[in-house]
């Protein structure tokens, strides 16, 4: 595993872990639904408060895999929208052309609220690596 696949790892398990227990709970309220993220070459299903799943964050390896929103962005964008001292939301993203979606609009526009508990979780991981 290279460092950039290392990084998107790092990524994804941090979001699953902010989508759990009671933190969790409070984001399903706001963000109901799921998200296919595909960063390069490979593919991550966040549900939170879909139908049928329980929430999570995990790397999905089939192609087919549905989702109410499909997010398309590369491994460097994705690492800018989630670092503690990016101040660009996935709505600017969108506008420069760093990342493409399809689907539920609705629920783009959340993305901020799942990013935002992201980088809480990837920032107190890196405090606790000091």
């Amino acid at each position: 595993m290279g460092a950039e696949d290392a990084a998107i790892a790092q990524v994804f398990a941090a979001m699953n872990e902010a989508v759990q227990g009671t933190p969790g709970k409070a984001l399903e309220r706001k963000f109901k639904g799921s998200v296919l993220f595909k960063v390069d070459n490979e593919q991550f299903l966040l549900n939170l408060g879909a139908k049928g799943a329980d929430n999570s964050a995990i790397k999905v390896d089939d192609n087919g895999a549905k989702a109410d929103l499909t997010v398309t962005i590369s491994t460097e964008n994705l690492m800018k929208l989630v670092s503690a001292d990016s101040k660009i939301t996935p709505q600017q993203a969108f506008m420069k052309g760093m990342l493409k979606i399809k689907g539920k609009m609705a629920l783009a526009m959340k993305l901020t609220i799942v990013l935002g508990a992201t980088k809480k979780v990837l920032s107190g991981a890196s405090r606790s690596k000091m």
